[in-house]
C-alpha cells in the first residue's frame, strides 16, 4: 500500500512537472510566434510602398510614350542644326595685330606686321594679311619698308606677295609704288611686273616692271622706262 502510494505521488509530481515544462514551452512558442510577426510587418510595409510606387511608374511610362514624339522631333532638330554649321567657321584662326620676325641669309633681322591675319583653310602655313607692313634692317643701320592694302605670306619659306598700293622705302630716299610685288624676305630681294612708279633723289621714274637686289642696294627697272631726272641742287647754291 505504501509504496503504492509512494508511486502514485511520483506519478503526480511527474504530471505536474511535465505541465510546467509545456506551459514553458508554450510561452516560449508565444514568444516565437511574436518574434515571427515582426518579418511581416516590414512585408507589409514594403507591400505597401509598392502599391503607391508602381502605379506612379505605370504613369510616368504612359507619360513618356506619349511625349516620345516631340522628343525625338527635337533630338532630329538639334542633329540638322549641327549638320548645318559650317566648319570652316571655326578653322578660320584669326589674329589682330599679327608679328612676325626673322633674319635673312645674312643674318639680317627683318619684321612683318599686319592689322590682321587670317590663317588660310587646309594650310598651316600660308596667311592671308590685311595691311601688311615690312621692315628690314641692313648691316650698315640702313633700312627698308614695304606696305600694301593686303598680302598673302608663306611662312615656312619666308615668301610675300603684295596686293594694292604697294610701296617700298629705302631710306636713302627714294620710293616706288606698284600694284603687286612679290617679296624674298630672306633673300632681300623683291620684283613685280605691273606698272611702276618711282621716285628719289636721282628725280622720277615710270616703268612696266621692277627687280629689287640685295635689299635694294641694286634696283632694275624692266620694260619700258622712262627718267625725269631732276639734279640735286648744290649747298652752296640752295
Amino acid at each position: 500500500m505504501r509504496d503504492s502510494a509512494l508511486q502514485s505521488l511520483n506519478l503526480s509530481r511527474d504530471a505536474a512537472a511535465g505541465g510546467i515544462g509545456a506551459g514553458g514551452i508554450g510561452a516560449s512558442g508565444i514568444g516565437a510566434g511574436r518574434r515571427l510577426a515582426r518579418p511581416g510587418t516590414g512585408y507589409s510595409r514594403f507591400v505597401n510602398l509598392m502599391k503607391l510606387l508602381l502605379p506612379a511608374i505605370a504613369v510616368g511610362l504612359l507619360l513618356l510614350v506619349v511625349a516620345w514624339p516631340r522628343i525625338q522631333s527635337g533630338f532630329d532638330h538639334l542633329r540638322l542644326t549641327f549638320a548645318r554649321l559650317d566648319l570652316s567657321d571655326a578653322r578660320d584662326l584669326r589674329m589682330v595685330n599679327a608679328r612676325f620676325s626673322g633674319i635673312d641669309k645674312r643674318h639680317r633681322p627683318y619684321v612683318l606686321t599686319a592689322d590682321v591675319a587670317r590663317q588660310m583653310p587646309d594650310r598651316n602655313d600660308l596667311m592671308a594679311l590685311e595691311g601688311p607692313k615690312g621692315d628690314i634692317t641692313l648691316l650698315n643701320g640702313a633700312w627698308l619698308a614695304v606696305t600694301a592694302y593686303t598680302g598673302v605670306y608663306l611662312t615656312q619659306g619666308q615668301l610675300l606677295d603684295l596686293f594694292g598700293d604697294v610701296k617700298l622705302f629705302h631710306d636713302r630716299g627714294y620710293e616706288l609704288t606698284t600694284d603687286a610685288a612679290h617679296v624674298d624676305m630672306t633673300g632681300g630681294t623683291a620684283e613685280g611686273n605691273d606698272p611702276v612708279q618711282g621716285q628719289g633723289i636721282f628725280g622720277d621714274i615710270t616703268s612696266e616692271g621692277f627687280r629689287l637686289l640685295d635689299h635694294g642696294q641694286t634696283i632694275i627697272f624692266t620694260g619700258k622706262a622712262k627718267l625725269h631726272v631732276a639734279p640735286r641742287l648744290s649747298e652752296g647754291r640752295q
